[in-house]
């Protein structure tokens, strides 16, 4: 048991699971905003008919839970290697939303997720040299 709860509390662990919380936020939020969508209402442009979406407040519970990995992360981790790190939510979104929403992803857009694969491989191989070395 208290090997689960230090992998649980592992400061990569949470970084990746603020991640996955972030993406799955957006993808609530964007199910709430088209469930109320009322194109010309008054209420529209500020968003506020979004939260009678049940959608909507699943995304903003995530989002909080995933602000609580993330205070976490930056008590463990320099902010220097884990901004960077996070910025896996742009490929995240994107796929989740091919995945689960049906949206289309041009081949620009495709080639921009695999540029920030690329740039998360740079950054991701000096950190885990000094892992090895701790």
């Amino acid at each position: 048991m208290a090997r689960r709860a230090a992998f649980f509390f592992h400061p990569y662990f949470q970084l990746a699971l603020e991640a996955v919380l972030v993406t799955a936020a957006e993808v609530f939020l964007k199910l709430g905003a088209t469930e109320t969508s009322a194109p010309g209402s008054a209420t529209e442009w500020l968003g506020i008919s979004g939260l009678s979406s049940l959608y909507v407040w699943i995304g903003i519970v995530f989002f909080a839970s995933s602000f609580i990995c993330w205070a976490y992360v930056l008590r463990h981790i320099p902010l220097s290697i884990a901004y960077p790190l996070s910025n896996s939510v742009y490929i995240l979104v994107p796929i989740s939303s091919w995945l689960f929403l049906g949206e289309q992803i041009s081949p620009r857009r495709w080639c921009g997720v695999f540029v920030v694969v690329c740039g998360l491989a740079l950054v991701a191989k000096p950190v885990a040299r000094l892992e090895e070395r701790l």
